[in-house]
């Protein structure tokens, strides 16, 4: 096995969010199932979950509508994933990533973290997805005005 050229030190090690969730294969599977138990019962229209954020200050929050989004985007409904939260399709395609990693093979899984935890190190695309929910909230709640 080759050496990671990126040490896993505290200082990095916080930048791994889909390697955590499949190397911690338990809360993994429950975030999972619990992600899917509510969009079935959204994709029923039961809204199981009321936005405490938007409750609080009228707001919506970065992740306002991202349920509805990506049912849209299993429908193939793009204009109303867009409509949303453009940021559907990252996250889809983030518990995707997870979801495969927790259901391979007990050694494939190992090398599938090492290699996604690298991959989360070098482009701490957290960080960027992050300030993109962040001027996108932004502009959702002054861009009216």
């Amino acid at each position: 096995m080759s050496e990671d050229p990126i040490p896993r030190t505290p200082a990095n090690h916080r930048w791994e969010l889909a390697a955590y969730l499949v190397r911690e294969r338990a809360l993994g599977v429950a975030m999972v199932g619990g992600g899917l138990v509510v969009a079935a019962l959204a994709g029923f229209g039961w809204d199981v979950w009321s936005c405490p954020f938007r409750r609080l200050t009228g707001l919506p929050c970065p992740g306002c509508g991202m349920t509805h989004a990506c049912l849209a985007m299993l429908r193939g409904n793009w204009v109303a994933v867009w409509k949303f939260n453009p940021f559907g399709p990252v996250f889809g395609l983030f518990w995707v990533v997870v979801t495969f990693g927790l259901v391979l093979p007990q050694p494939w899984r190992d090398r599938f973290v090492t290699i996604l935890g690298r991959f989360e190190r070098r482009t701490r695309w957290a960080a960027w997805v992050g300030a993109g929910l962040l001027i996108y909230s932004l502009t959702r709640w002054f861009g009216n005005g």
